[in-house]
């Protein structure tokens, strides 16, 4: 991870990366408040439509990879959604986005944790 140069689980090749916007751009680092996930893979995102909005914090992303599944832009298309093997991890917060998040536990606990 970019950030202070952190080893991360190494469970994922994906890099994590600050964002960094263009200058003059207006964007804000961290991105806070809602927004959208698309291309969506896996069971876990059954009941769960493309373009769904889901609450995010953070500086940090993952990079686009083989294990991305789900993807969302902010300043640039990122992995907001990873999978390999057993592990699954989402950016966003599931516990702070209504129903798509409430779907998404409910995914996990009854279709994926089998």
């Amino acid at each position: 991870s970019e950030e202070n140069n952190t080893d991360c689980l190494g469970i994922f090749d994906e890099a994590v990366k600050l964002f960094n916007p263009a200058p003059g751009e207006g964007t804000k680092v961290p991105q806070i408040g809602w927004n959208t996930i698309y291309d969506l893979k896996t069971g876990l995102f059954d009941g769960i439509t493309e373009n769904s909005y889901c609450y995010f914090v953070h500086g940090y992303y993952a990079a686009l990879g083989d294990h991305t599944m789900a993807t969302t832009h902010y300043v640039q298309p990122y992995s907001s959604g990873l999978h390999k093997n057993n592990f699954y991890g989402v950016q966003f917060h599931p516990e702070k986005s209504a129903a798509v998040g409430e779907q998404l536990l409910k995914n996990f606990i009854e279709k994926v944790n089998q």
